[in-house]
């Protein structure tokens, strides 16, 4: 067999020329369940021609959807291209937007992750400390009592310093105390005892952001960033009714079945709220995309001489 001429052209052009980006079957729209939309589009076209308008005249960030009237807030973030050998080039186009058909505020319902975790804290600051407070689980034994002992004496060998300031004396909590006995029966079990492991819960909000235009959906999305460092019931991230109620007491509705449970008088000075921590802004396309984590707070919430709190 003779040899191909190698002034053969291998490019055999009929039909569609390409000129203009043409759509392929195939695209796709996937919905996440929470209002936002994304889509995959491909696209051929003239390595030529595509090398003159990519990212100049055509596929930039902002441009509408190839099906715009159906998908009006697609808009393109992301697109990047594949030349083939034909000099032809195989474009894939990116999109992403708010469903405002279901969500006309522009912003979508909260995705939430909780995460529960323990850390180390002293011991004084327990409920039970001075008197009990905590019923939960069998609870109910002071650790300490009162500086000054009970009738019965000091509980578990507490031990307490006295401390002038100025006029003023007060006693401070130094340790407790090991048996000063060999009677097995009379061991001090909380000899030793500083700290305890007090749990706490981080809720992880997130949520997108798609205004009217690309300038108030970054100016919405930045002023909600800019409260880290606030004190929130969860309103002003759209956290679901199950997510605020792990700060609600159980009389307003909250509580879930691991809930600390304490006696009347201690339930009513029970103010649980969530602290800003950390609040991060992305763009895609015309879409902003907001995560936030919210720390709960303690049984009596956030230091209110501390931390200010949103009007919500």
């Amino acid at each position: 067999m003779a040899d191909p001429d190698p002034n053969s052209p291998t490019r055999i052009d009929y039909g569609n020329e390409l000129l203009q980006k043409t759509l392929q079957p195939g695209w796709t729209v996937e919905a996440d369940g929470f209002g936002l939309f994304q889509s995959r589009c491909i696209f051929k076209i003239d390595t030529s021609k595509l090398i003159d308008i990519f990212g100049i005249t055509q596929f930039i960030r902002g441009d509408d959807h190839p099906y715009s009237d159906s998908y009006p807030n697609l808009k393109l973030y992301k697109a990047s291209y594949v030349t083939d050998k034909n000099g032809i080039s195989t474009v894939t186009a990116e999109y992403c937007g708010v469903d405002t058909y279901l969500h006309p505020d522009g912003i979508t319902d909260t995705q939430c992750a909780m995460v529960g975790s323990s850390a180390s804290e002293d011991i004084a600051h327990h409920p039970n400390f001075i008197r009990s407070n905590c019923t939960s689980g069998g609870l109910g034994a002071a650790l300490a009592g009162p500086p000054n002992g009970s009738p019965n004496g000091l509980y578990n060998n507490a031990l307490w310093t006295p401390i002038t300031s100025g006029v003023t004396s007060y006693q401070q909590f130094v340790g407790f105390a090991p048996s000063q006995t060999d009677d097995v029966n009379k061991i001090n079990i909380k000899a030793g005892v500083k700290s305890y492991y007090k749990p706490q819960i981080t809720v992880r909000a997130l949520l997108y952001i798609q205004k009217s235009s690309e300038e108030l959906t970054q100016a919405f999305a930045l002023d909600l960033a800019s409260y880290v460092g606030w004190v929130t019931n969860g309103s002003l991230f759209n956290l679901p009714i199950p997510y605020r109620r792990l700060a609600l007491a159980p009389g307003e509705g909250g509580g879930y079945s691991g809930s600390f449970e304490y006696e009347e008088k201690y339930q009513d000075l029970i103010h649980r709220n969530f602290l800003i921590t950390n609040c991060s802004v992305e763009l895609f396309g015309t879409t902003c995309k907001v995560t936030a984590d919210l720390m709960l707070s303690g049984i009596s919430g956030w230091d209110k001489d501390i931390y200010p709190s949103v009007s919500e």
